[in-house]
């Protein structure tokens, strides 16, 4: 919302033609409950009538939006800094109250209009009224009446205005409540972009913010910025102290600001008044502690001060309609400005048919995702060390998920066994690869003619299925200390023999007849090996070299063919999603060991459920743990990047589960896998340092929630994660539901659920009218 707002609301300031004060009042109700109101007060200069640019997109022509520094009236130096490696302004230390000698400007000169006294319009507007209504009788109940009538401004002042006010050197009591107003002294170099968004996040306290921005003389602002630079870098020339130092250094700052000015900066004048309401004098003095230490932490990093003994101007200053009669403005240039206004964003997210992630961390509201609503992509990627909550997180999104929606299919493929509770208490179909089910690589599906149109006249579902199968019997290679070296040309050459004689072509519609095995494969080496000459295309000698690799590549390929080890995987397929709500692919064969073709038997499963969910209408939940294997092979990770590519057009949601992030960035083809998910959830994470960081986009503040994210345990009832859905990231609680929690803790060798009590052959996953009630086992990892 305010990424439409910001710079509508600013063109507009450019843009208008009206000579008095305009406010924008914005009402903000956080979550239902006690919420800021929001009072942004523009004064529109009478000469510059251009001032208001889009503040969200300073900085040259590209509108590339632009960061810059406010600017505090409260030193008597006057100092300027800037960012210059962003375009942007820095902070302008300038007393702008002036001296009491100096001659205060010309009607011409004037920044600003003077403020309309829309009484005066009114009684204007109304005088013939009054003529009116001079011959009513003097204390009669109806002359009474009618004066109200007849005085509109004195009617509106008395609807409006508490019964009483008394004046305290620190508080007011307003009516009923009693009122504390600060003001901002001092702000930060180069605020954040919503920098006031914690303010926001205070659903138990009761305050109003008001803020006056008032475009400034460009020309005069640009003089006295190239002034401040001059006599600063005087003063570091002449200065031999250590204060010589600094003094240069600000020097650098205004010059880099005055620089941002004459490149197109705005200027402006801002003052931020913040008044704090309470019903007794205890509350007020607790609401106030808590927005004081809002304002100085980060990211807001300003210094709020209490108007003392001028409470009475405070309140007048933080008025919706009027003028600014404690003053206390700084200097701010348009990119503060554009930072400012991106602070009343929304905390949480709620997506309609979304599923519950957890609740924000701050205000407790439920924070509601939709994995198939994002234009990105459908896929998430989750980490965190040992015990921090990340499986037991992924298991309880799992089930949240397929309940959600029940067309939808579960698939889970994890090699550790750590999913077998949750699969046996689903019912799941369960396929144990490396077992008697045949499982073919070669299997091709008939890819939706409306994915075909998506992707283009370009695409080819047979040449991606054939660099799959190549990759996984590359990979088969290697992890056999074998080398394929130039052979891999005459296993392609069979490959691309098998498909022909099944008669699929690059013509989509011969994609659903039967595919070819690696048996098959098998019959056409040993076909090479006996009688090269239909395979040779010039020369004698290729009938050789045919016949040597062919019988060299039977002997390696031996454990395919009937009585080998991977036997099954030599067949056609015996299993299919689509008639299927969930579905188990169990890698471990000893007890949740792994073997070395863990991520060679991961490829071809993550590859035959792709296929799988080109067939079906329904949207696939496709959870990958233990997600690091996949990405140690680099024929592996080009293959996963087509898929990763393309899964969306198939209503495919990928869920990465990890314990690392090392492995995502040793390739490039792996970041570009990363960056396919749309959301990520960071769980406690001590090798999360500003190197990952800054290449998950993370700021210090995120960086150090992720170190220090609790993983919960049972006396506190819920573990913590951060959550990124489309870049924006927020803290989040993790609790569970009774259901949940019996589903996730089911123990299939006993047959019994987390609780001790004994469980039906299925268990379905909770109803969305339920309330978490039971905190996150601990001890799930």
């Amino acid at each position: 919302m305010i990424g439409g707002f910001v710079p509508l609301f600013l063109e507009w300031l450019q843009s208008t033609t009206v000579p008095a004060t305009a406010v924008v009042v914005a009402a903000l109700g956080v979550f239902g409950m006690v919420g800021p109101v929001i009072l942004i007060q523009v004064a529109k200069s009478r000469k510059d009538s251009d001032a208001g640019v889009s503040a969200a997109a300073e900085g040259g022509p590209d509108r590339t939006r632009s960061k810059s520094g406010v600017v505090s009236e409260d030193s008597a130096d006057t100092e300027a800094g800037s960012n210059a490696d962003r375009d942007n302004g820095g902070e302008i230390n300038q007393d702008t109250r002036g001296d009491a000698d100096e001659p205060s400007p010309g009607p011409e000169e004037s920044d600003t209009e003077r403020q309309v006294d829309f009484a005066e319009l009114l009684d204007a507007d109304d005088s013939a009224a009054s003529e009116l209504g001079s011959g009513a009788a003097a204390g009669s109940e109806d002359a009474r009446e009618f004066d109200d009538l007849t005085d509109p401004a004195a009617f509106h002042r008395d609807l409006l205005a508490p019964a009483a006010i008394e004046w305290e050197t620190r508080v007011a009591r307003v009516g009923e409540q009693w009122t504390s107003t600060l003001y901002v002294a001092g702000y930060p170099d180069y605020p954040k972009d919503g920098y006031l968004s914690g303010l926001f996040e205070l659903t138990d306290v009761e305050f109003d913010l008001t803020i006056d921005l008032t475009p400034k003389n460009q020309r005069r602002a640009k003089d006295e910025l190239q002034d401040t630079a001059d006599d600063l870098q005087a003063e570091a020339d002449l200065e031999r102290t250590v204060r010589g130092a600094y003094l240069q250094e600000r020097a650098v700052e205004a010059t880099a600001t005055y620089k941002a000015v004459e490149n197109g900066q705005r200027v402006f004048s801002q003052a931020t008044f913040i008044t704090v309401r309470a019903d007794t004098r205890d509350e007020l003095r607790e609401s106030v502690k808590k927005i004081r230490a809002t304002l100085r932490e980060q990211p807001a990093g300003l210094e709020p001060k209490t108007a003392i003994c001028t409470q009475d101007l405070a309140i007048q200053s933080g008025a919706p309609v009027g003028p600014n009669p404690l003053g206390r403005e700084a200097i701010a240039l348009g990119g503060a400005v554009g930072a400012l206004l991106a602070s009343p964003h929304n905390p949480t997210i709620l997506e309609e048919g979304g599923v519950e992630f957890g609740t924000h961390r701050d205000t407790h509201s439920p924070v509601v995702v939709d994995p198939f609503g994002r234009d990105d992509g459908y896929a998430m990627f989750t980490v965190g060390d040992p015990g921090s909550g990340k499986s037991f997180s992924a298991k309880q999104n799992f089930l949240r998920t397929l309940e959600q929606d029940e067309d939808r299919i579960g698939v889970i493929l994890e090699p550790l066994n750590d999913w077998v509770g949750v699969a046996e208490a689903l019912d799941a179909k369960r396929i144990t690869v490396g077992g008697t089910m045949g499982l073919n690589p070669l299997e091709i599906k008939p890819t939706p003619e409306r994915v075909l149109r998506a992707r283009g006249d370009d695409a080819s579902p047979l040449k991606e299925r054939r660099d799959r199968v190549v990759s996984f019997l590359t990979n088969f290679f290697a992890l056999r200390n074998v080398d394929l070296g130039d052979r891999r040309t005459t296993l392609e050459m069979a490959l691309d023999e098998a498909y022909e004689r099944k008669g699929i072509t690059e013509d989509v519609s011969t994609h659903d007849r039967d595919s070819p095995t690696i048996t098959d494969i098998l019959d056409i080496l040993d076909e090479m090996g006996e009688d090269p000459g239909p395979y040779v295309v010039r020369s004698v000698a290729e009938g050789e070299k045919l016949a040597a690799d062919a019988v060299w590549l039977l002997d390696q390929l031996r454990p395919f063919d009937s009585g080998g080890r991977f036997e099954n995987l030599g067949r056609e397929s015996e299993f299919d999603i689509r008639d299927e709500d969930v579905v188990y692919l169990d890698l471990a064969q000893r007890g949740g060991s792994l073997g070395g073709h863990t991520s060679l038997l991961m490829e071809l499963l993550v590859s035959l459920v792709y296929e799988r969910a080109k067939e079906t209408e329904k949207e696939v939940v496709f959870v990958i743990d233990e997600a690091r294997y996949l990405m140690k092979d680099a024929e592996t990770l080009s293959y996963l990047e087509t898929i990763f590519r393309h899964h969306r057009h198939h209503d495919l949601s990928i869920q990465l589960i990890t314990q690392t992030v090392d492995e995502f960035f040793q390739r490039d083809v792996a970041e570009i896998i990363l960056d396919q998910c749309a959301v990520k959830q960071f769980h406690k994470l001590d090798g999360m340092d500003k190197t990952w960081a800054n290449e998950f986009g993370l700021n210090h503040a995120q960086m150090r929630f992720v170190q220090n994210t609790m993983p919960g345990d049972q006396e506190r009832g819920y573990s913590q994660a951060l959550l990124g859905v489309d870049g924006e990231w927020r803290g989040i609680e993790i609790s569970a539901l009774d259901q949940e929690q019996e589903i996730i803790d089911f123990d299939p060798e006993t047959n019994a659920l987390g609780d001790g009590r004994s469980s039906s052959s299925t268990l379905t996953a909770p109803t969305d009218d339920v309330r978490p009630t039971s905190p996150a086992n601990p001890d799930t990892d």
